[in-house]
């Protein structure tokens, strides 16, 4: 906990930022849901907030939330309150288009108002494009970058079963291509959800092996969404507290599952992140990463972990002044340290912290070959995420990005 002092300090910190930036004209919006419940046990008040929603529902999620039958809360609360509940529980991990449309003919076959999302990133960002494929034309293909949607979705309620994606709270979601096998980014006001839901206690069953990834997913959040070319005050804010969140409470998380204090900063954590880098952006880490998960079939989390240390290295020559203030709240000591010093110490805790977790921290770690980085790169330099990099990437600086972590 941080004491008086420290509070005071961020506050006078916030404040003169805000007034620097009002003094020399910026101009920025901040999009967040309408509504965002958050707390062990809150799921079960969803059935209330969601009947000015409509009084059917399509359910989206995956077969290992309904085997677990995790998502019964959330129906007895709905159906407590009148609403009748259409299980689409088809979603796998890195949903296709092919998967979106599928949902999209049961929606439409069942005539739902709204759309209920239940479960990690990729039921979250599969519910989230069959809400706005329900009301714009085929094919999806057409809308990958930002602001491409003309026409709003379904109101989606988003229930997050992980802290990680941030998908809950984001105006993005990601849908692969089953033509290119190539993940699509797509960005939109018009996907964030009405209204979010961050319950701890639907976390609390995760293996430590997901923990660790989800939650890895979350520093790179934080982390890419403070260094941002796009950054702003609040977005700083949240990111650099949703970083002292994650170094203080991923290791206590995945050591202890049932440790519902730690479980519960993760999922505020995983909010802050989202929130920050859904109105600022990303960067090459993901652009990255995108590419190196779809070609080894590894899960996003993983392939951020191995690919956020060469990221930052790449990064520093601009931004070296950004991870010297990240670096207290990873853990670093920085008393008497220069800032490229402290910049150096802040992405050795990331990489102290990916090991401690157990993570791979290369790709050679899970059998990457180098001849694949050429088609990486090109399909990385494509990627949306890219735009907001606060270090302009060429081809050649992603191949020796991949290099880097190899």
């Amino acid at each position: 906990m941080q004491n008086q002092s420290e509070l005071n300090q961020i506050k006078e910190m916030v404040y003169d930022q805000v007034m620097e930036e009002a003094g020399l004209g910026y101009f920025y919006k901040f999009i967040m849901p309408e509504e965002v419940l958050v707390g062990p046990g809150c799921v079960r008040k969803i059935g209330k907030e969601a009947v000015e929603l409509g009084n059917k529902a399509l359910l989206v999620t995956d077969k290992g939330i309904t085997n677990l039958n995790l998502h019964s809360s959330t129906v007895r609360s709905l159906e407590k309150n009148g609403v009748q509940i259409h299980i689409y529980d088809q979603v796998q991990s890195d949903p296709d288009d092919k998967v979106i449309m599928e949902g999209v003919r049961t929606a439409r076959d069942k005539n739902v108002d709204f759309i209920v999302a239940i479960g990690g990133g990729s039921s979250l960002d599969a519910a989230k494009a069959i809400s706005f494929m329900l009301n714009n034309p085929e094919p999806i293909s057409q809308y990958e970058g930002a602001d491409k949607i003309e026409n709003p979705g379904l109101p989606l309620i988003a229930i997050a079963t992980t802290a990680g994606t941030g998908s809950e709270v984001s105006v993005s979601t990601v849908v692969t291509d089953s033509k290119r096998n190539k993940k699509m980014v797509i960005s939109s006001k018009y996907l964030v959800p009405k209204i979010a839901v961050v319950d701890a206690e639907l976390t609390s069953g995760l293996p430590a092996s997901i923990t660790a990834a989800t939650g890895i997913d979350v520093l790179v959040h934080a982390v890419e969404a403070y260094l941002s070319k796009n950054s702003i005050t609040i977005s700083r804010a949240l990111a650099d507290h949703s970083v002292k969140y994650v170094v203080e409470n991923l290791p206590l998380a995945v050591g202890n599952g049932e440790n519902i204090e730690a479980r519960h900063r993760m999922c505020i954590a995983s909010l802050m992140a989202g929130m920050a880098f859904s109105n600022v952006g990303l960067g090459v880490c993901h652009a990255t990463a995108h590419q190196l998960g779809t070609t080894y079939n590894i899960p996003h989390g993983v392939a951020n972990a191995i690919m956020l240390p060469a990221v930052l290295k790449f990064n520093k020559l601009v931004s070296k002044k950004q991870l010297s203030e990240l670096a207290h709240s990873l853990g670093a000591k920085i008393e008497g340290l220069t800032e490229r010093e402290a910049a150096e110490a802040a992405i050795k805790e990331i990489k102290y912290l990916i090991s401690d977790l157990g993570l791979p921290s290369s790709i050679s770690e899970i059998g990457g070959s180098k001849d694949d980085f050429k088609s990486m790169a090109r399909d990385a330099l494509d990627d949306p995420t890219l735009a907001t990099n606060p270090r302009k990437a060429d081809l050649s600086d992603i191949l020796k990005i991949y290099e880097n972590a190899f």
